[in-house]
């Protein structure tokens, strides 16, 4: 009987611990730059952000507070973020490998990566209970950048964001948001 009870333990443990993904609440979200052809180009002197728009709660937030505004990577940089940010049990490389199988890196040449809390905005509403009554919002982004003096915004859509958790099938349908640089 105690080793039943053991092989049971065993057996929820392991199914427990196959369900945990490393990545569960990351998001990354990527560019394509082209020319008037629409071919791929890579421009080292322009900066890229994301930059949060319509939220006049942002400071409100539990997770993440204020407007958020990140500086988009180009792949060397990307690449290395990943490595620093999960370089634990070889996580770093997993997602650097379905991202390269996924033509992630390939078809794109500007990244940003987000948490969850830079995702969705959590905010604490009134409540009659004794349990906190949370608001989710999905917040909203731009990517900005400045060409021959000339600020220009683009919206990301929704549909940009992708989760990077294992359990997700977003990379199969990986789009970028292209920006056609004069």
């Amino acid at each position: 009987m105690k080793y039943v009870v053991l092989l049971i333990a065993f057996s929820i443990c392991k199914v427990s611990a196959a369900q945990h993904c490393p990545y569960d609440g990351s998001y990354l979200i990527a560019v394509k730059l082209v020319d008037k052809k629409g071919n791929m180009i890579n421009t080292e002197n322009i900066n890229f952000y994301l930059q949060e728009v319509d939220n006049k709660l942002a400071d409100s937030c539990t997770s993440a507070a204020g407007t958020i505004k990140k500086q988009l990577l180009t792949t060397s940089n990307y690449i290395k973020e990943c490595n620093e940010r999960w370089d634990r049990n070889g996580y770093n490389k997993k997602l650097i490998d379905r991202l390269t199988k996924a033509h992630v890196f390939l078809n794109n040449n500007r990244f940003v990566y987000i948490n969850q809390g830079e995702h969705t905005c959590t905010l604490i509403g009134k409540s009659e209970t004794v349990y906190t009554n949370y608001i989710y919002t999905k917040r909203k982004f731009v990517i900005n950048y400045t060409v021959n003096k000339k600020e220009v915004s683009i919206k990301v859509p929704p549909a940009a964001i992708y989760s990077l958790c294992t359990n997700s099938k977003d990379l199969q349908n990986f789009k970028p948001i292209v920006i056609k640089l004069l």
